[in-house]
């Protein structure tokens, strides 16, 4: 039995991280694209509380854990003393702990004074997450991001001044197709202004419950088959000349988890992988898309298996057979992968 509380995420990079709760659900929590949080209340929980938590948790892994998160949604709403209290008890239980890490709202970070953000990171706070998501005001209004572009760079800006390594994420698709392009050139222009250690990408999903799926069903927001998503990353990735940063694609839910890389001296060959599936042939962009929605192959160094034809083409069948758009299957397969 364990008596600590951890809350229900956390970014792929923190899977072997200790899960500290530092405040409940999101303090936000109305972005369209967003199913975790809803219909739960935010609260930030007292120090003493996280405090005894530590403890537990330090009887419980001794000196095991080497990467710390702090969660929930936005835990830097906790006044900067409380915060700083609570990062100095985690390094003081775990002192062989090499990173502490959390998320926090570019719309905190842009209101949070620099020598307060400076204090937090002294105390040993390493990296801060930020969920962008677009860096286009048009895209951002749409999901109801309840933040600006110009707060997006000065929050993603104070951070980067405060001393913390940033990793702000990029969602592929968020715009629908309306605003496909703003948001690719917007965002990656955003990110240029904001220079943070790490871009991480995250293709949208509509998830049955949000506003998006609303929106979607309503004809409100029409979303981008998963070609026209790689067309996206090749737009917003040719916009990234400038930016010094490693890129990420490190989320199931992306078709092509080969984009990674240092900018910028590996950006060109980063487009190269965009253009490599773009070139294919119908019948081998079919292919690729199924098996990597499937799990069934992870890179296109892989799309020659021949072992996978007869599969792929018996599922092509079925669907044609059906009447099925291989596109609603894609997309029914991304829902699954939050």
């Amino acid at each position: 039995m364990v008596n600590f509380e951890q809350g229900p995420i956390r970014p792929p990079s923190e899977a072997g991280s200790l899960l500290v709760r530092v405040s409940r659900n999101c303090p936000w929590n109305r972005c369209a694209f967003c199913s975790v949080y809803k219909g739960s209340k935010f609260s930030l929980r007292a120090p003493a509380e996280v405090i005894a938590d530590l403890d537990e948790m330090k009887e419980f892994y001794g000196d095991a854990v080497r990467t710390v998160f702090l969660q929930d949604a936005n835990p830097l709403l906790t006044r900067p003393d409380d915060l700083i209290r609570i990062v100095e008890a985690v390094r003081e239980r775990f002192p062989n702990a090499g990173r502490i890490t959390a998320y926090a709202r570019s719309h905190t970070l842009a209101r949070r004074k620099v020598e307060d953000l400076e204090r937090i990171r002294q105390a040993g706070l390493d990296r801060i997450h930020v969920g962008m998501e677009s860096g286009c005001d048009a895209v951002l209004k749409l999901i109801c991001k309840g933040v600006t572009r110009a707060e997006q760079i000065e929050g993603g800006r104070r951070a980067k001044q405060a001393g913390f390594d940033l990793s702000e994420y990029v969602m592929p698709g968020l715009g629908g197709r309306a605003l496909t392009d703003a948001h690719a050139e917007d965002s990656a222009a955003a990110l240029v202004e904001i220079q943070p250690d790490f871009v991480r990408l995250r293709t949208t999903a509509v998830i049955p419950g949000t506003p998006l799926f609303e929106m979607q069903e309503k004809g409100e927001f029409e979303p981008l088959t998963e070609l026209e998503l790689v067309k996206e990353i090749r737009g917003f990735l040719s916009g990234l000349r400038g930016l010094t940063t490693r890129l990420e694609s490190d989320h199931i839910l992306n078709l092509l988890m080969e984009l990674r890389g240092d900018l910028p001296g590996d950006l060109d060959e980063l487009i190269g992988v965009c253009d490599q599936f773009l070139n294919l042939d119908d019948r081998l962009k079919l292919k690729f898309i199924l098996a990597r929605r499937m799990g069934w192959t992870g890179t296109l160094k892989h799309i020659d298996t021949p072992a996978l034809d007869r599969e792929i083409d018996r599922i092509v069948s079925e669907l044609k057979k059906k009447g099925v758009d291989p596109e609603e299957v894609f997309r029914e397969l991304r829902t699954h992968m939050v």
